[in-house]
């Protein structure tokens, strides 16, 4: 059973990090870089159709709109740093179009304390942040390089997940998507379906719930209101799919 998060709400701010434990979140993507320490257990992280496996002390970092996921099989306790590409403008530039051969590295003992210590705490100064972004940056190329990127249909999967998590608390089906982007039908559900490893209602209903489990546990709202909020003409609908995906009704997981 998926245990989700909401730590990708909010995406507006610059800057951002989460502490989460054994953290299961399905396939997004987003505008901003995302890194990932791992400080006890095991990881596996998807991006690009490629998976890692993850273990204590080691780092991964997902460049802007890749596709990426994040599961937990038994137990991780990871630090999470999500932060605008404004942030280390130059190193941005130079992975425009391009790929890390190795997403996957270990920083080095002294830029382990001084990067660690830096973007996991709260009110820092901006100028050492960017710095020790830009450190952080230095460290992963170290351990890889960067491959030129082969377009291909991973594009329109972008273009899909996008219009989807931007459109998901509408009236949206597979036929406005398949409408909205000249394809087929039956062609879309196929390569969907292949590419995400769900059905396109599946992956609807989890960006739904992991929405409202978001509000749910940062505000008040009723969760009635969160139900239609997310997409859901059906309080029952809204009641099966929450329980099905999070474990829990929409009631245990506020107060829980």
């Amino acid at each position: 059973m998926l245990k989700y998060e909401s730590y990708h709400f909010g995406e507006n701010t610059l800057f951002s990090h989460y502490h989460p434990i054994s953290l299961n979140y399905p396939i997004h993507l987003h505008r901003s870089f995302e890194f990932i320490y791992v400080m006890d257990g095991t990881l596996q992280v998807y991006v690009n159709n490629r998976n890692f496996n993850l273990k204590k002390d080691d780092c991964i970092l997902i460049l802007p709109y890749e596709v990426h996921s994040i599961s937990t099989e038994k137990y991780s306790d990871a630090r999470i740093c999500i932060f605008s590409p404004e942030y280390i403008k130059t190193f941005d530039s130079m992975i425009y179009g391009k790929f890390l051969e190795n997403p996957v590295f270990n920083l080095s003992y002294n830029a382990q304390a001084l990067i660690l210590d830096k973007i996991f705490r709260d009110n820092v100064n901006v100028l050492q942040m960017k710095a020790c972004l830009y450190l952080l940056c230095s460290e992963i190329m170290e351990y890889t390089k960067l491959l030129v990127s082969v377009k291909n249909d991973y594009e329109l999967l972008h273009k899909i997940l996008n219009y989807i998590q931007d459109n998901f608390a509408k009236d949206i089906s597979l036929k406005s998507v398949a409408d909205e982007f000249c394809y087929s039908y039956t062609y879309l559900s196929k390569y969907l379906n292949n590419v995400l490893g769900i059905s396109f209602v599946d992956f609807v209903n989890q960006n739904r719930i992991n929405y409202a489990a978001y509000l749910l546990k940062n505000t008040d709202e009723p969760i009635t209101d969160i139900a239609y909020k997310c997409g859901y003409s059906s309080i029952r609908s809204f009641n099966r799919n929450f329980f099905n995906i999070a474990g829990k009704t929409p009631k245990n997981y506020r107060n829980s």
